[in-house]
């Protein structure tokens, strides 16, 4: 396992017990794990329900968590934490709020029931399928922002889904 792999693992088991929540592991991260490929991850992608996620609900309680993990703040507005060599991004799984980035079920246009629940060593966590995954990165490309950043490895990772679908598939 891969030492942000492991990092997760050790933050998801944390917060399956501080707020009795199950993250989500996204990005290519979350990727890495369905591919037989190393993706080079940059960060690690975790969501959380949308009651955490909320600076006027329990935002202040994860980022009391985060930092007692020895996390800093680096970017309120793209949720980003920093420590060391590994940064984090807190996104949101569920709900939908106007004016807000989308959460994986609203971007998606999926119940978050539906995304499946595994366990590693102890941490309970969701992960979306493949089929989710090559739906994500294909609506990133529409993305503008995503466009002007990160357009290649974004059709990279949907090249990268395409060829294990087809080897799921064959």
């Amino acid at each position: 396992m891969n030492e942000k792999f492991l990092v997760f693992l050790d933050l998801t088991k944390k917060m399956n017990r501080k707020f009795s929540v199950i993250p989500m592991l996204y990005g290519s991260l979350g990727l890495q794990m369905l591919v037989n490929e190393d993706l080079n991850p940059d960060d690690i992608d975790i969501c959380v329900p949308q009651f955490l996620y909320r600076l006027s609900e329990r935002w202040q309680d994860l980022l009391v968590f985060m930092q007692s993990e020895g996390y800093e703040l680096i970017d309120l507005h793209e949720h980003f934490f920093q420590k060391d060599e590994i940064g984090v991004n807190i996104g949101v799984i569920d709900g939908d709020e106007p004016e807000a980035i989308p959460s994986v079920e609203a971007f998606l246009g999926t119940d978050a029931e539906e995304f499946p629940i595994l366990v590693t060593d102890g941490a309970i966590y969701k992960l979306l399928t493949l089929q989710q995954y090559f739906s994500v990165y294909s609506r990133s490309l529409e993305d503008n922002y995503r466009v002007e950043k990160t357009v290649y490895k974004d059709q990279k990772k949907i090249d990268i889904i395409q060829k294990a679908l087809t080897e799921t598939y064959v």
